[in-house]
Order: structure tokens, then C-alpha cells, then sequence
């Protein structure tokens, strides 16, 4: 007999009999098909409820609030003092578990926020404010026994003079996040003292980009992208003036960051970075990598749409999510040091990129397809660490910076490591916020995301992600069906990339009692391509007698018949048509004109009874001296001379707008409405928007107008 077949024999009956002799019962005695057979997951897997989720970190919340309190006490005696008035040297804190004004309670406090506006449950709010009416309260009674005594409470001291960017940070953002929405709240002094030291006194090195002198001279710390940038980011909002200065540089910050820090190669980050080494350091610390993710999705959430270093920064973040995601463990835990499988499994990283996969999916900068299992798999993981008193565990201990893989092998993990609480809490909000617009099912034994309930529990081979066509209808009211391309609906609908279709803020100019808005339309397709694919023959059963259809082609009606994207019809409206052999299939297809296409769909929707009203297609941002260009002699003519051939409404889309953004001044002027040079900002696509509801008021006998607020 073979050597290697016996070796191979000795290791399989040394191996885990508790693994082995389960799957063997469950072959052997089971009439389960093998594929359907339940594999032994190390960590949960599957859909969660939202339930589930709230109960995990509500218990951690009680943990907290049992081990965080709110008094001043009297270090020789231990009497709570509430004369602050006549308190002296020796008032200090009440000391709980943690540090209730340290930058990992900046983290736990700004996470408090993420939870009460994902659960609507205000204990979580209250955490946060209790603590900090408190804070602001004994600020100034603290900073008088600074100055007459000259000694002061360690714990208070970071408060009233920062030392670090760690001290300030996290703190000054959660500050600046709650008192944006309750001026009344005595903040300012303890805000202003933050920021102050954040953006005028912590080094930098020369070109202005935040470092420290440990453990070498003009060392960047990864770490700090976090206790620095998103304070900034902040300000750019609740800031009185300069808002453009502050979110320059918190972009600006984030750039330099990366430029030094950031591998191409391995889509992470390095932990530290020194001036003047030829070689730098490369110890890929997970929850440094955390702290850089979280700081780019902070600004994000305030850099404004039609900010020049946005893309920049939205596409480092992109890249940074596709490395990280690449590293995850099978259990959904991501290792110490990403890159080495060999470091332990650590709960405040996992926990981190739990929260930032998910908020990039929810914000819909990233797709959820890819990327809401990934955040899915690292809640169930951190889960796990969240025991029965409400602690969380698996935590990592204060991490400095070192040049060797021991240093970060061996650091020590604890439930008592404050930095772990934040991150949980943010992440399982962040996951309810998911549940809540993605909708999570097991598929054929997998989990994967959908964009509407499937309703279906049987594994699903083919599933469009596309609504069900009259699934809004209330009653007997009637559904305006929407189809088109991008300019209409971009992406998911929800600002993808910044961009806007008009159609998704078309429902907001018709009262949602009496009739229902379905966006229909979908990116990249011309009017040939929406019917070829399948997406016409998906929305016409849901129409019925008395709805109304809405078209908007032309933008991709342009190009090659059958190679690249091979999308183009013919120009015109006649009968013309064009065998083709198609580039991707060698199959052929015969295409007819942009008029043919057109004609289709609003034939066959009035079949149904539905009343349609065919648009010129969005202008672009494309200008020939001081005048939009048109598509008044290609797209717009022909879209017109169809809806006047079969006698249905005309709303000229292109020129409506086109003269809103002349009147603006220039391409200059116009440009914050446009993403590029087609598709729109918000702001841009409810312009377009405006400019059907006004046509639509100029066609009286359009009893659409019937419907309208």
C-alpha cells in the first residue's frame, strides 16, 4: 500500500472525533440531500432579526450604565461631593470601570448617538448627555482648583489641558453632534478647548499633516486619522464660518494620511509611519486599520456632495474596504495583524469594520450584494464576545506602535479594554440600520441580500433585486410607473456615488394617500436594452386601468449596435431595421429604431388602460458657448413626434432645465448640480424633477395633475 496513502489514513483518525463522527451521522443517517447537510460554523450564520440585535447591545448598555457613574468624590475620605463650589485638591472623578472622559468613551459616546437614531430608543441618547451635562457641569470648578492649587485629577486634567490628540478627539465630535441639535446645552466651553488644541497646537509635520514625537521624532500614527479627523469634519458643519476651510482640511487630512500610509498592494494600512526611513515599517494593525475606516466614513458623512476632494476621498475608502474584506476570517473575525492568519482572532477591529462595511452599504457607497454578508458575518462574530453581564471580550489592551510582529502577537486582550464597547454598539446599530433597508435571506444555504423581500423561503436561482412591479398600489389608487436609465433612478435610488436620478424625489410632489410612485427605471439602459432585457416585460402586469407611465430615454440610446455595451437603436422614428451579430455571443439581434422602442411601450401600457407621458431626456453639462447643449434635433424631436404619432403627453424635460441651469450664470455655475458631465447631484436631479411637475401643470387634461399636493 502507498506511504502516503497510510499517512494520510493516521492523520484522518487523529483528527477531531467530534467533527469527523458528526458529519459521518449526518451521511449515514440522514435522507438529507448532501448539499443541504448543515456545515458546523465556528460563529453563527444566517439571517438576524432586528430583535436579536437590539437585545445584544441593549445589554451592553446596562453593563455601562451600572459601571460609568456621574459624582465627584473626595480621594482621602471617599464622600461624594456635591458643593463644587468649595471642592479642593483632593476632588477627583468617582472611579468606575472606565474612564468616562477618555477618547474610547468619545467612541462609546458618538456610538450612543449611531444607536438612538438606529433603535429610536433615547436611553442611549441619554447615556451620552448624562454624561456630558455632567462633564460640562464640574468643568469649570475643576479648571479653578487647576489654577489655585496647580495639581488636579489625572482623569480631569486631559480634559482641561489635551496632550494629545487622543485626549480630544473622539470626545469633541460626539460634543459638536449633540449640541448641533440642542444649542441650549452648555458644551461650548469644553468644545472650543477640544478643538482648539486639535487644530492648533498638536504637531504637525510639514505639510501639515498630524504626527507625534513618539516613539521616534515626527512618527504618524494610524490611530490618529481617527482622534483627529472627524472632530474636523464635524466643525465643517457646526461651524459658524469657515465650513469650506474645515472640510478641506479634514479631506486634505485623510489624503496625506493615506499617501504614506496606505499599500496599493494589500488594500490596508501600515500601523506607523517615520520621516526619513528608507524603509518603513509594515505591521498592518487591525484596529489602526479600523480607526483609518471609521475616520473616512465620519467624513464622508459631512464633506458636502459637491466638495472637489470627495471622490478622492470616497474612492480611498472603497479601496480600503475591498483590502480589509479580503482578510476576514471564515469565523467573521479579522486577525490582529490582517495579513498574518497566525495572530489572534480581535473583537474592537472586527467590531469597527462591522460598522463601516455595513454604514458604506447603507449610505450606498459600497454595493450590498458584495459587501452586507461581510458586514453580516463580522456581527455575528463580535456577538459572540458579548457575554452575559453585557462585557465584551476579545478586546485588545492600549496599543502603542513597535517594529516587530511579537510586540502586536503578544498584546494582551481583556473585557476591561474600554476601546471594544464603542465599536460594538455602533456596529450592531449600524446592523439594524441594514436589516432594516437591505433585506438579509438564506439562499440555497448562503446568505446574500436583497434590495425587497423575496418572499419566497425555497432556494432562489434567479431573483431580480428590481421592485415588483404595482407591489405600492393602496386600495384601488392608481401607481405612476417610472422607466428610464440612470438620470432617473441612479443605482439603488439612494444617492449612490452622490448621484441622483429625478425620479427619486418624485413621490415628494403627490400626496401619498392617493396615489404611489414606482421608480422602475434602471442605470445604464437605453430604450432598446429595456425592453431587450427583460425589464419592460417585468413592469408591465403590474399596470393597470387608470395608472400612468412616465418615459425617459435617450441618454444611452448613442453608440455601437453590437460590440462593447451594444445598447444603441437606430436613429429615428421610423420602421427602419438592422440585423446584427452581436460581439459578446456571436448571436444576432435586429434592432430597430429609438421611435419603434418607444412605441412598444406606450402601446402595450395602453393596452392596460394606463395613461403615458413620454419626457425628453435630462440636459447634460455640456454647454457650446453660454447655451446647454440640446437634444432638440436627435432624442428630444424623436421623442416628441412618437407621443404626438400615438397621442399620449409630451413634457419637454430637456429644455426645461436646460434653462434653469443657463439662468444660473454658466457650465460654472451649474457644475455642484452635476456629479459629471451627465449625472446629478440631489440638488440637480430635483430640479429635474421640478421641471416635469411644471410641464405636467401645462397639460390640463392630464388628470395626473389630479394627484398632486
Amino acid at each position: 500500500m502507498n506511504k502516503n496513502f497510510l499517512a494520510v489514513a493516521l492523520l484522518l483518525s487523529m483528527a477531531s472525533p467530534g467533527m469527523a463522527q458528526k458529519k459521518k451521522a449526518a451521511i449515514n443517517d440522514s435522507n438529507t440531500p448532501l448539499h443541504l447537510l448543515q456545515p458546523d460554523y465556528e460563529t453563527p450564520y444566517g439571517a438576524l432579526s432586528i430583535d436579536e440585535i437590539k437585545k445584544d447591545i441593549d445589554r451592553v448598555l446596562r453593563y455601562l450604565e451600572s459601571c460609568t457613574p456621574t459624582r465627584v468624590v473626595d480621594k482621602k475620605t471617599g464622600k461624594v461631593i456635591t458643593d463644587y463650589e468649595n471642592m479642593d485638591q483632593n476632588a477627583q472623578l468617582e472611579r468606575g470601570t472606565f474612564r468616562i472622559g477618555s477618547y474610547e468613551w468619545g467612541v462609546t459616546y458618538n456610538a450612543m448617538l449611531i444607536a438612538a437614531e438606529a433603535t429610536g430608543d433615547t436611553l442611549y441618547t441619554k447615556y451620552a448627555m448624562d454624561r456630558f451635562n455632567f462633564l460640562t457641569e464640574i468643568f469649570p470648578h475643576f479648571q479653578r482648583v487647576y489654577t489655585q492649587y496647580g495639581e488636579v485629577d489625572p482623569l480631569m486634567k486631559q480634559m482641561l489641558t489635551p496632550h494629545a490628540l487622543d485626549d480630544a478627539g473622539a470626545m469633541c465630535s460626539a460634543m459638536m453632534k449633540i449640541h448641533m441639535n440642542n444649542k441650549s446645552l452648555p458644551y461650548q466651553q469644553m468644545i472650543d478647548n477640544y478643538f482648539n488644541f486639535i487644530m492648533y497646537k498638536e504637531h504637525r509635520l510639514f505639510d501639515g499633516t498630524f504626527a507625534r514625537f513618539r516613539p521616534h521624532n515626527n512618527t504618524m500614527w494610524l490611530d490618529d486619522m481617527y482622534m483627529a479627523i472627524p472632530s474636523i469634519a464635524v466643525m465643517g458643519s457646526y461651524a459658524r464660518d469657515h465650513n469650506a476651510k474645515f472640510q478641506t482640511e479634514a479631506a486634505k487630512q485623510v489624503l496625506q494620511f493615506s499617501e504614506r500610509m496606505f499599500l496599493p498592494e494589500k488594500g490596508i494600512y501600515r500601523h506607523g509611519w517615520v520621516e526619513g526611513l528608507t524603509e518603513q515599517p509594515n505591521y498592518h494593525w487591525a484596529r489602526a486599520n479600523g480607526w483609518a475606516m471609521l475616520a473616512m466614513c465620519e467624513v464622508l458623512d459631512f464633506l458636502p456632495n459637491n466638495h472637489p476632494q470627495r471622490e478622492a476621498v470616497l474612492k480611498q475608502l472603497r479601496a480600503h474596504i475591498k483590502g480589509v474584506a479580503s482578510y476576514q476570517s471564515g469565523s467573521g473575525f479579522w486577525h490582529q495583524l490582517l495579513d498574518k492568519q497566525d495572530s489572534y482572532l480581535e473583537t474592537s477591529a472586527t467590531a469597527i469594520f462591522t460598522y463601516c462595511i455595513a454604514h458604506a452599504v447603507n449610505k450606498g457607497w459600497i454595493d450590498a450584494i458584495s459587501y452586507a454578508p461581510v458586514a453580516q458575518l463580522g456581527w455575528h462574530a463580535v456577538k459572540t464576545k458579548i457575554n452575559k453581564e453585557g462585557q465584551v471580550e476579545g478586546t485588545c489592551v492600549g496599543t502603542g506602535m513597535a517594529f516587530d510582529p511579537a510586540f502586536y502577537y503578544h498584546r494582551p486582550v481583556s473585557e476591561y479594554a474600554a476601546h471594544g464597547y464603542g465599536p460594538v454598539i455602533m456596529a450592531g446599530a449600524e446592523m439594524i440600520k441594514l436589516t432594516k433597508s437591505k433585506h438579509p435571506q438564506m439562499n440555497d444555504s448562503g446568505l446574500h441580500f436583497y434590495n425587497s423581500p423575496t418572499g419566497q423561503t425555497e432556494p432562489i436561482f434567479y431573483l431580480s433585486n428590481r421592485p415588483v412591479s404595482g407591489a405600492s398600489r393602496k386600495g384601488n389608487n392608481p401607481v405612476a410607473f417610472l422607466i428610464g436609465d440612470s438620470t432617473v433612478k441612479c443605482g439603488g435610488g439612494k444617492g449612490e456615488g452622490g448621484m441622483w436620478g429625478w425620479g427619486s424625489f418624485f413621490q415628494e410632489f403627490f400626496d401619498d394617500n392617493k396615489i404611489t410612485v414606482e421608480n422602475h427605471a434602471l442605470g445604464g439602459r437605453s430604450s432598446r436594452t429595456y425592453f431587450t432585457e427583460g425589464l419592460w416585460e417585468k413592469v408591465l402586469p403590474g399596470i393597470k386601468e387608470g395608472d400612468y407611465l412616465i418615459v425617459d430615454f435617450g441618454h444611452n440610446d448613442g453608440g455601437p449596435l453590437n460590440t462593447g455595451r451594444a445598447r444603441a437603436s437606430l436613429r429615428g422614428t421610423g420602421d427602419e431595421k438592422q440585423n446584427v451579430v452581436m460581439e459578446r455571443n456571436a448571436g444576432t439581434e435586429t434592432v430597430y429604431t429609438f421611435g419603434h422602442y418607444l412605441r412598444i411601450f406606450i402601446r402595450q401600457a395602453k393596452a392596460k388602460g394606463a395613461h403615458v407621458i413620454v419626457t425628453s431626456h435630462t440636459p447634460t453639462n455640456r454647454w457650446t458657448e453660454n447655451r446647454v447643449n440640446r437634444c432638440e434635433n436627435t432624442y428630444g424631436k424623436w421623442s416628441k413626434e412618437v407621443a404626438e404619432q400615438e397621442g399620449v403627453f409630451y413634457i419637454d424635460l430637456n429644455e426645461r432645465s436646460a434653462v434653469k441651469f443657463e439662468a444660473m450664470g454658466g457650465k460654472e455655475q451649474a457644475a455642484p448640480y452635476y456629479v459629471d458631465g451627465v449625472h446629478n447631484t440631489q440638488d440637480g436631479a430635483k430640479i429635474n424633477a421640478s421641471s416635469i411637475i411644471e410641464g405636467l401643470k401645462e397639460l390640463p387634461s392630464c388628470k395626473l395633475n389630479d394627484y398632486l399636493k
